[in-house]
């Protein structure tokens, strides 16, 4: 077994335990969590570094990725009731336009899932600076948005998120990519595009959505359900429908809520970005989308568990 391997399920094993040490409550719970938080981030680190030395080719099993996501739902049900510091809030009120439109009662789910992804998932800088504390909340607070309702282990398989200062290294005129395994985001495209809550095109909930399409299968394919879910098949019908809706819009030269990009089609006949744009709208143009793509809307009302179409703006302090 290699090296990465054994640390890391030696760094579960000791989660698990330090898990049931923290239920008991009082200074020992409390440092049993410490353990447990220093544990997952020695074990992050050693796995990181065994990747690097092979050079980047190996990946987590699905046996491991899947105990990581328990994992990451447990600590979320560690984290709950606990919310941001003052700092924390007035930052991201500061910069994130879909802040203002958040209903008070998704507001302490949100803060939980932040929490524990600031704890979890490393962000870099240039691949060789450390993020700042303000592009991590940030990062994490738009990441979060999408799964609000949903499970933290929807970024099970996520390994790192890279930030760039402006376009994506080896990856001409991109400003985010997504992979099963990571993230890479323009630091300042993705600053320019959070601000806006009423565009459609936000840089961060789009790759995000790309992770969450990956997570199930490891193909963008813009079906977010595993093949044997009951769901499966109505998305696949409707992912069909809407990208040929999609395209006959565009080419009758209407604007439509969903932006043309959400139309690529790949060589295989896969729409790997219509889930993607769509999830964009659904939380910026929500009202619009509802409108236009019913089908769509209703959706991923269903999958992620909220109708930003019903969103008002909220006076916040």
């Amino acid at each position: 077994m290699k090296t990465s391997a054994i640390w890391f399920r030696l760094c579960l094993l000791l989660s698990t335990f330090c898990l049931g040490a923290c239920s008991s409550g009082g200074s020992a719970g409390e440092l049993a969590f410490v353990l447990l938080v220093g544990i997952l981030g020695f074990g992050l680190v050693v796995w990181m570094i065994e990747k690097g030395k092979s050079g980047g080719s190996r990946r987590l099993s699905a046996r491991m990725t899947n105990e990581r996501g328990i994992l990451l739902d447990k600590l979320l049900e560690r984290k709950k009731g606990m919310r941001l510091g003052f700092k924390q809030r007035r930052l991201i009120a500061q910069n994130i336009g879909l802040y203002a439109w958040l209903p008070a009662d998704l507001m302490e789910a949100w803060e939980e899932r932040i929490l524990v992804f600031l704890d979890q998932f490393p962000v870099t800088y240039a691949k060789t600076k450390k993020a700042t504390d303000e592009m991590r909340l940030l990062v994490a607070a738009e990441a979060c948005l999408l799964i609000v309702r949903r499970p933290l282990s929807d970024y099970r398989h996520l390994q790192v998120i890279h930030l760039w200062k402006d376009e994506i290294e080896g990856s001409e005129n991109a400003r985010g990519t997504a992979t099963r395994w990571e993230v890479n985001l323009s630091w300042s495209y993705l600053k320019k595009t959070i601000r806006n809550a009423r565009d459609g095109h936000n840089l961060t909930l789009h790759e995000f959505a790309h992770l969450i399409d990956f997570a199930d299968d490891g193909v963008a394919q813009s079906i977010p359900v595993s093949e044997g879910s009951k769901d499966h098949e109505e998305w696949k019908t409707l992912v069909e429908q809407e990208h040929s809706k999609l395209m006959k819009a565009y080419e009758s030269g209407k604007n439509y809520s969903i932006r043309a990009y959400g139309g690529y089609e790949s060589i295989k006949g896969d729409k790997p970005e219509l889930f993607s744009c769509a999830t964009s709208a659904f939380f910026e143009r929500g009202s619009r989308l509802k409108r236009e793509c019913p089908k769509i809307y209703e959706a991923l009302k269903k999958f992620y568990g909220v109708d930003p179409a019903n969103w008002r703006k909220q006076k916040r302090a």
